[in-house]
């Protein structure tokens, strides 16, 4: 693990702990606190044997940080486990194989580190989902691998177990924790070909309600790719599958569409979008778009595009150059309103696979 200061220099480098005589296989995503501890957790194997850790870096602000892991084979999981913090009830939640299921929601005590509890009886967030909350209640909402949803407390206990949508697929959703109502993208399959939508549902209830469904316009209904969806204080949800990037209100009604690319880029570059990062306060979006991840046969094309959150207006176009070959794109991460990191894999697994980072200026 890195930890880049502003500037772009190492601040620090920690290792993985490593376990004797297995291999590593899966690692979650970061978190942090408020005080600035990060954890996550990694899993490993042997011919025989499995094994995983929960860790918790400290002093994380200063040149000497120090790192605690516990073993748990409990949290073993393949590949990327999904790994969410409910601060204000002192809790980690993430996703853990099962031998039953693709995988079982596990919550650990943010503090100790120690189980606080596991269900096996139902899907975990999976290999494509994460998991949301209601800060307020503590609820936890995700999608499992199953396409239902799941509301639990943070005790454990279930609340929902629903599907949202029929004949649909897409583990990931946003949530307004207000109002207990979830946005979601996915694509329906009554019919061929599949047509891309958004629909929202007020979960507030054990009885999923429907609020409205949003249809793709002809030039992206067919896509099957699409943003998670991003959403800022008003409701207001805002998402992109190449070549427009698009904003929903709370009604269902479409606010405003932009084209992020030209037909002749679309058609020599198979553009797709990757992800959106919002600077609310600034009313800034900032689009991640390029060719996909696997080998092109032609030339390909990466880039950022800054879009004004209340109008659509394009900003500013932000060419990426990270050379002539194909890249696993992750989402920016904003530092406050000054600068972004964007990072990026380069390679095919399983050979060796650099991971580069650029520092780029906010708008």
């Amino acid at each position: 693990m890195v930890c880049l200061t502003m500037n772009g220099t190492v601040r620090w480098k920690v290792d993985i702990e490593t376990v004797p005589d297995m291999d590593p296989i899966g690692v979650s995503n970061i978190v942090s606190d408020r005080e600035g501890n990060l954890f996550y957790t990694a899993s490993w194997s042997g011919d025989t044997i499995y094994t995983a850790k929960i860790c918790r870096i400290t002093n994380t602000q200063t040149s000497n940080p120090v790192q605690k892991c516990i073993e748990n084979y409990d949290l073993f999981f393949y590949v990327s486990a999904p790994l969410a913090i409910l601060q204000e009830y002192d809790l980690l939640i993430t996703a853990v194989s099962d031998n039953e299921i693709e995988s079982v929601p596990l919550v650990l005590n943010k503090t100790t580190l120690d189980l606080f509890w596991i269900n096996r009886h139902f899907f975990g967030a999976g290999l494509h989902g994460d998991y949301r909350w209601n800060s307020n209640t503590g609820d936890l909402f995700w999608i499992g691998g199953d396409d239902r949803l799941l509301k639990f407390t943070y005790k454990g206990e279930k609340l929902i177990n629903n599907f949202t949508q029929f004949d649909g697929f897409g583990e990931d959703f946003v949530i307004d924790r207000h109002e207990e109502v979830i946005v979601r993208s996915w694509q329906n399959g009554t019919s061929l070909p599949w047509k891309l939508m958004v629909s929202s549902n007020d979960v507030s209830t054990e009885k999923i309600k429907l609020r409205w469904d949003w249809h793709a316009p002809p030039i992206i209904a067919d896509n099957n790719d699409i943003t998670l969806p991003t959403m800022d204080d008003n409701g207001t949800v805002y998402l992109s599958s190449m070549p427009l990037a698009f904003a929903i209100d709370t009604n269902g009604r479409t606010v405003w569409t932009s084209e992020l690319a030209t037909a002749s880029e679309m058609k020599n570059f198979n553009l797709l979008s990757f992800c959106i990062a919002m600077n609310s306060k600034r009313r800034i979006l900032y689009i991640v778009s390029g060719s996909p991840s696997y080998p092109q046969k032609t030339d390909v094309l990466y880039f950022i595009t800054a879009v004004h959150m209340d109008t659509g207006k394009i900003i500013k176009r932000i060419d990426l150059n990270v050379g002539n070959e194909t890249i696993s794109a992750k989402c920016p991460i904003l530092i406050g309103d000054e600068i972004l990191y964007f990072s990026w894999q380069t390679g095919q697994y399983p050979h060796l696979v650099p991971f580069k980072v650029t520092r780029i200026l906010q708008l």
